[in-house]
């Protein structure tokens, strides 16, 4: 026990350049974290500026409307023509196929309501359970 070196004025060097070191490295990296944070959040507002395109709001908007006018073959157009356009978000894609394939089931066209049935599933598979039951009345349908 008498052999230990034990400093009678504090902490030794070598001690101390080893905490510094390490603060130094985890101050580093709290600097990296929050400036890729907020760069992230940033990237994110830019995202939403491109996915807010006009032109796939009208189609929307109007698709909308038109169902509401029960022209649903027209609306159809408009939900296709959004699914067309929208190339970034496979949300928004998912969304205008299931509402395509809900209004070709309700024009009675199981075949083709099938297929944007499952692009949409495809597109988001969120939306399976969502979308199961048309998809098994349909295939039944088709049996």
């Amino acid at each position: 026990m008498s052999d230990l070196k034990i400093p009678e004025n504090g902490v030794s060097k070598k001690l101390k350049v080893g905490v510094y070191i390490l603060t130094g490295i985890t101050l580093f990296a709290f600097i990296a974290f929050f400036a890729k944070l907020i760069t992230k959040q940033n990237v994110s507002k830019k995202q939403e500026k491109i996915l807010n395109d006009p032109r796939i709001s009208e189609l929307k908007k109007t698709g909308e409307r038109l169902q509401e006018a029960a022209l649903l073959e027209q609306a159809l157009d408009q939900y296709i023509e959004v699914w067309k356009l929208e190339n970034s978000n496979s949300f928004a894609r998912a969304e205008a196929a299931s509402t395509a394939g809900k209004l070709y089931l309700k024009l009675g066209n199981c075949n083709e309501g099938l297929v944007w049935l499952f692009r949409a599933e495809a597109a988001n598979p969120e939306k399976t359970a969502e979308l199961q039951p048309l998809i098994d009345t349909c295939i039944a349908k088709e049996k």
